[in-house]
């Protein structure tokens, strides 16, 4: 199991300036969360690609800046702009091939209240396995992740999805698994076999996240079921800036997370 961190708790320092950071760490496993798009296009994209490379980095996968509208983009009944949505997806997939990634990280649609088309509809099923297969022609596998402010908070939710797109994976979030008043082994129970990627972090009573080793989060049993799943991919601590004053607080958490982590 390879232990990582994202670019996201960095923010918002630019891409190449959080790769930096997370090579003083000694980390070698990340993943980018572009922030705009200009940073999946010339001249600066291959900044990127050099600061991966000068850090001895192996990006894992990617996040797009874009998630927060991805429902308004990708599966409303206006077509045009779905077909818009999935070439600017092509481009993130294009640019994650570029880093050598190997996992998309997708929110979905955002939990409006309420639901006029009955849930998974055909028309949305179909826009998931194009995303799915427009992301394998770049060697990259489509991952929905759990979200507290989207559908895919409801572990009912990621299960239909999961009988319904049988080439989607996921991505496991344990703060937004929290957040959503959800304990993280409802997911697990949902789609467990098919979790490809994990973004860790902690919590307690005041916090809802934390830097792991910081709160109350049973990792002991986390990691528990993740061994039971036989998972041994990478597992990624991914907070927020104000979640920490010093890189030293992170070297805590790695340190405290690597026994873990240990195959």
């Amino acid at each position: 199991m390879k232990l990582g961190i994202s670019t996201a708790c960095f923010y918002p320092l630019p891409i190449e300036q959080a790769l930096d950071e997370i090579g003083k760490l000694g980390l070698r496993t990340a993943e980018i969360f572009f922030n705009t798009e200009s940073e999946y296009f010339e001249p600066l994209i291959s900044k990127i690609e050099r600061h991966v490379k000068e850090n001895g980095l192996e990006i894992c996968s990617i996040h797009p800046f874009t998630s927060a509208n991805e429902g308004i983009l990708l599966f409303s009944e206006y077509t045009r702009r779905t077909e818009d949505a999935l070439a600017q997806y092509r481009r993130y997939f294009e640019a994650g091939q570029r880093l050598g990634a190997k996992y998309f990280t997708f929110h979905g649609e955002r939990r409006m209240g309420f639901d006029t088309d009955g849930g998974i509809i055909d028309r949305k099923i179909k826009v998931y396995r194009r995303l799915i297969e427009a992301a394998a022609e770049c060697g990259l596998t489509f991952t929905q992740e759990n979200v507290a402010w989207c559908r895919s908070s409801d572990p009912g939710y990621l299960r239909t999805l999961y009988e319904s797109v049988p080439g989607l994976r996921f991505t496991l979030d344990i703060k937004q698994a929290h957040r959503a008043g959800q304990d993280w082994r409802r997911f697990v129970n949902a789609v467990g076999d098919r979790i490809c990627n994990i973004h860790l972090n902690d919590f307690d009573e005041e916090h809802s996240c934390l830097l792991p080793g910081e709160g109350t989060m049973d990792y002991g049993a986390f990691f528990g079921e993740l061994a039971r799943l036989g998972y041994d991919r990478q597992v990624l601590i991914e907070v927020y800036k104000d979640n920490f004053d010093s890189l030293d607080r992170i070297r805590r958490a790695v340190e405290w997370l690597a026994p873990y982590a240990q195959p």
